[in-house]
């Protein structure tokens, strides 16, 4: 953040003033789509391991909540 100090007052640039707001619609949407994606984690394990076997199944959710955990950290860094 760059300061701007004018008559006292800190002078935020509109991008500053976006994150302390909480973000926009692309920041809303990795959280959504990461949220989505831990919910389903265990749909998804339980599917693969159905077709491909346990082990396939506890790496194919582990890696969809991974994604999922992934986007919603970038969106609420």
């Amino acid at each position: 953040m760059e300061f701007a100090i004018n008559n006292g007052f800190a002078e935020l640039s509109m991008d500053d003033m976006r994150e302390i707001d909480g973000g926009g619609v692309w920041e809303a949407t990795k959280a959504f789509a990461g949220c989505v994606l831990v919910g389903f984690s265990p749909a998804v394990g339980v599917g693969v391991g159905i077709v491909a076997g346990p082990i396939a199944g506890i790496s194919a959710g582990g890696g969809c909540a991974s994604a999922g955990l992934s986007l919603i950290g970038s969106a609420c860094h």
